[in-house]
């Protein structure tokens, strides 16, 4: 079968006179430029669909576990009502939590001026960059319960339609945080998740308390 993940370029056309030095196309998951208003196609047996989309949303540079994102989302009092929803409708929370993240880290960076002291910055950087480690760390303990067998074949997908899932999200937010980085020098490591095309590293010990 074809699985189609929604890689949909909203972004206006770039301007016949801007080199495009800012855009290395991370918002393109297949490295080649793409066109807009375009979407990955990928041709996945049936057997292997639900490996695919965990990959998908994994993130190789963290270590994230299912229990990690249960614990940093789902508030005591509210534990209840999260036991009364199936496993997929827990999964398309933490993914829609996800894209909410990527939506705040988007409009964080998106305030950042480039023309303004480093200092005056600092602090639209850091929030923006504490919502993009959320947003790819609850994908990857998404990708964690897959791989511990929380989660089957059927559910992962299942999950991914029914939550907010956008990779054109990811995509804007790298953009917008490698443009800043060309001004300010953002100490950050570049995106490591497989949604898009880039090299997978070490996976490091991560601090949780660093990240909610």
């Amino acid at each position: 079968m074809t699985y189609e993940l929604d890689a949909t370029d909203d972004r206006e056309a770039p301007d016949a006179n801007d080199s495009g030095d800012g855009d290395d196309g991370a918002s393109d998951p297949g490295g080649s430029g793409g066109t807009l208003d375009s979407s990955l196609g990928v041709t996945v047996p049936d057997e292997h669909v639900g490996a695919f989309v965990a990959q998908a949303l994994e993130d190789p540079e963290r270590a994230t576990t299912w229990d990690d994102v249960v614990d940093a989302m789902v508030a005591p009092a509210a534990r209840d009502a999260w036991a009364n929803l199936s496993r997929v409708e827990r999964a398309a929370e933490i993914l829609s939590k996800a894209a909410d993240y990527d939506e705040r880290a988007i409009e964080r960076f998106e305030a950042v001026p480039l023309d303004a002291g480093e200092a005056d910055v600092r602090d639209g950087v850091d929030e923006g960059l504490r919502c993009r480690r959320n947003a790819d760390t609850f994908r990857d303990g998404v990708a964690a319960a897959y791989g511990d067998g929380l989660l089957d074949d059927e559910a992962i997908v299942a999950a991914l339609k029914q939550s907010a899932f956008e990779t054109d999200l990811v995509g804007r937010r790298e953009d917008l945080l490698e443009r800043i980085d060309e001004v300010y020098d953002v100490e950050y490591c570049p995106y490591g998740g497989t949604l898009m095309d880039a090299e997978e590293g070490p996976e490091p010990e991560t601090d949780h308390g660093e990240t909610w």
